[in-house]
């Protein structure tokens, strides 16, 4: 009689283990595509992110007024990190005898976004970028809304975040050919 209920909690806590969803993981690409030229080298500090983007889950816009979220499909990591990582393979290890600028700012999107008809991929990132060398609370050199929207083939998680790999990467290219006038 004493293993009866022991019996049973075993029972139950197998099958609840049974019943839990597979949980995929995603990260951005992290390959440089190899479009980004460089003058100064540019560091990128992590970049901080809304709270709405601070969930492990990869976020969807429904609707203009409605956000949802994945339920079995989450960020490797956290969205600022992956994003500062991919920034960082797309402007490339520092060269020596070159002048290195700080890269920092925000994640405003990195998202689904449903529309009649489809799905898109949208990030927007604030960048600020400062000379290595000057204090922090000096002006900085560049501060800029960046954005980029891609057109998704099929509204799954996979599809979504390759089409972000993208966008960040048309956002380096962006940043790269701003900082190069400077």
């Amino acid at each position: 009689m004493k293993t009866t209920p022991f019996l049973i909690v075993a029972l139950c806590v197998l099958c609840a283990c049974a019943s839990a969803p597979k949980i995929d993981y995603y990260t951005l690409g992290m390959e440089s595509s190899g479009r980004v030229d460089v003058g100064p080298n540019l560091s990128v500090e992590r970049l901080s992110t809304t709270q709405a983007l601070g969930r492990s889950q990869i976020m969807v816009l429904a609707s203009p007024t409605r956000i949802d979220y994945y339920a079995t499909d989450h960020w490797a990591g956290s969205v600022g990190e992956l994003v500062q990582q991919k920034l960082a393979a797309e402007f490339g290890p520092p060269i020596d005898g070159r002048k290195t600028l700080i890269v920092s700012g925000k994640v405003l999107a990195c998202e689904q976004v449903d529309r009649p008809g489809g799905s898109d991929a949208r990030v927007k990132l604030k960048i600020v970028v400062r000379d290595a060398e000057v204090p922090r609370y000096q002006p900085p050199l560049l501060e800029k809304l960046y954005s980029s929207t891609r057109s998704v083939s099929g509204p799954n998680p996979g599809s979504v975040v390759e089409e972000m790999s993208r966008c960040v990467e048309e956002i380096a290219a962006e940043i790269a050919a701003d900082v190069s006038s400077l």
